[in-house]
C-alpha cells in the first residue's frame, strides 16, 4: 500500500514539473515579442527596399457597370430614297470619310420627270388663270351674271395656285433644284443625293441599276468626333452618382483605358434589368473607338480623403493585411485594417505620416520572416 502511495506521489510531482516547464516556455515566448528582421545596407539594396509614410489620398467607392460607345443623334445621319428610282451613280465604301455636301448617289425614274412636268404645266396655266381672274373681276360691275363668272374665275385660280405650290414643296422635299427648273423650264432627269453631315460611312445598301423604293435606307453616316458613353447602372447604386464623377472605361480584351466623367444620370428605371442609363463624356476627343463598341466601366463615386498606402506595401494572409514598420532595430510586421482600394492605392487605418512603412519589398521581408524566427 505504501508502495502505491509512493508511486502516486512521484507521478504527481512529475506532472507538476511538466506544467511548470510549459508555463515557463509560454511566458518566455510571450516575453520574446514581435519578430524583428535585420538587413544590411547591401541586403536592402538587393531587395529593393523603399520606405516612406502613408499619404492622404482622395479615394472613391468604385461602381462597376457595362455599356457601350454611342454618338449623339445629331452626329448620326441616315440617307433614304425620297422617291422610287433606279441607281445611276453610287459612290464610296463603308469606312470612307465624306464631307458634308459630297455626292453620294444618283437616282432616275420616269415618274420623277412626270411630276416636274405636271408642276411646270400648272405654272403655265396659273399665269393664264391669274389674267383671266383679273379681267372678269373688272367686268363684274353690277351685272349678276358677270359677278358669278368672276367668282368662278377666282375659285379656279386659287385651286390652281394651291396645286402649283403643293407640287413645288413636294419637289423641294424630294431634293430637286426647283428654282433652276422653274427658270429653265426643263425637267431634270436625275436626282442627286448628298451627304447631310461630315463623317464615316457605316452602311451602304445600293448598287448600280438597283430599283430602290421610297423610304429605302441607302446610307448611314457617323460623325464620331463627339462619342460618348451610355452605361447601365443598377438602381441600388443611383444614390451614389452625380455629374462630374470620374469614369474609367476599358474595352474587353484590351488593356487600354479611357477617361470620362458622368454628365447625366437617368431618372427612369428599366423594369426588366433594374438599371438606368448614365451618360458620360470623354475627357479627351476624338476617341479611337467605333460607335456600338461594348465597354466595361468603373465610376468613382463618393470620394473621401483618407490615409493610404501603395497596394504593393500590403502583405495579405487570408482576410488579414500586414505592413512592415521600420524601427530603430529593423523591420517589424504589423497587422492593419484596410478600407477601399482605388487604382494602386489602398486605404489604411491606425497609421499616419509619422509611421515609416516599407513601400517596396514587403513580400521579400515577409519571406524572410519565417527564416528569421525569433532573432533580434
Amino acid at each position: 500500500m505504501k508502495n502505491l502511495q509512493y508511486i502516486f506521489l512521484v507521478l504527481l510531482l512529475a506532472a507538476l514539473a511538466a506544467c511548470g516547464k510549459k508555463a515557463e516556455t509560454t511566458t518566455e515566448t510571450e516575453a520574446t515579442g514581435p519578430v524583428v528582421i535585420h538587413l544590411t545596407d547591401e541586403q536592402k539594396r538587393v531587395a529593393g527596399i523603399q520606405t516612406g509614410a502613408p499619404g492622404r489620398k482622395l479615394l472613391s467607392t468604385p461602381i462597376e457597370c457595362t455599356g457601350k460607345v454611342e454618338v449623339p443623334p445629331q452626329s448620326l445621319a441616315s440617307v433614304y430614297a425620297p422617291v422610287a428610282g433606279f441607281v445611276k451613280v453610287v459612290k464610296y465604301l463603308p469606312g470612307d470619310y465624306v464631307k458634308k455636301g459630297d455626292l453620294l448617289i444618283t437616282l432616275s425614274h420616269p415618274d420623277l420627270i412626270k411630276l416636274q412636268r405636271e408642276w411646270l404645266e400648272t405654272k403655265s396655266r396659273l399665269n393664264f388663270l391669274e389674267q383671266e381672274n383679273k379681267r372678269k373681276q373688272t367686268l363684274a360691275g353690277a351685272d349678276a351674271a358677270s359677278r358669278r363668272a368672276a367668282e368662278e374665275a377666282a375659285t379656279e385660280y386659287e385651286v390652281a395656285k394651291t396645286h402649283y405650290m403643293g407640287l413645288k414643296v413636294e419637289l423641294e422635299l424630294i431634293g430637286l433644284p426647283v428654282t433652276q427648273i422653274e427658270k429653265s423650264g426643263m425637267p431634270q432627269s436625275v436626282l442627286h443625293l448628298y451627304a447631310p453631315v461630315a463623317g464615316y460611312i457605316t452602311r451602304i445598301d445600293a448598287n448600280l441599276g438597283k430599283l430602290v423604293n421610297s423610304h429605302d435606307l441607302l446610307y448611314e453616316i457617323v460623325d464620331n468626333s463627339h462619342l460618348h458613353l451610355e452605361l447601365q447602372v443598377f438602381a441600388k447604386d443611383l444614390a451614389y452618382l452625380k455629374p462630374g464623377q470620374k469614369i474609367t472605361a476599358t474595352v474587353p480584351g484590351t488593356d487600354k483605358s479611357l477617361e470620362a466623367e458622368v454628365h447625366l444620370v437617368g431618372k427612369m428605371i428599366d423594369d426588366n434589368t433594374k438599371t438606368t442609363m448614365v451618360h458620360g463624356h470623354f475627357l479627351i476627343e476624338p476617341v479611337p473607338l467605333t460607335p456600338g463598341t461594348m465597354v466595361q466601366a468603373s465610376i468613382q463615386a463618393n470620394p473621401v480623403e483618407a490615409w493610404a498606402l501603395p497596394t504593393g506595401a500590403l502583405v495579405r494572409a487570408g482576410d488579414q493585411s500586414y505592413v512592415f514598420i521600420q524601427s530603430a532595430d529593423g523591420f517589424e510586421k504589423k497587422a492593419v485594417k484596410t478600407g477601399r482600394t482605388q487604382g494602386d492605392w489602398t486605404e489604411v487605418f491606425d497609421l499616419d505620416d509619422k509611421t515609416v512603412v516599407v513601400l517596396e519589398g514587403a513580400y521579400y521581408l515577409n519571406n524572410m520572416e519565417g527564416e528569421a524566427g525569433h532573432s533580434h
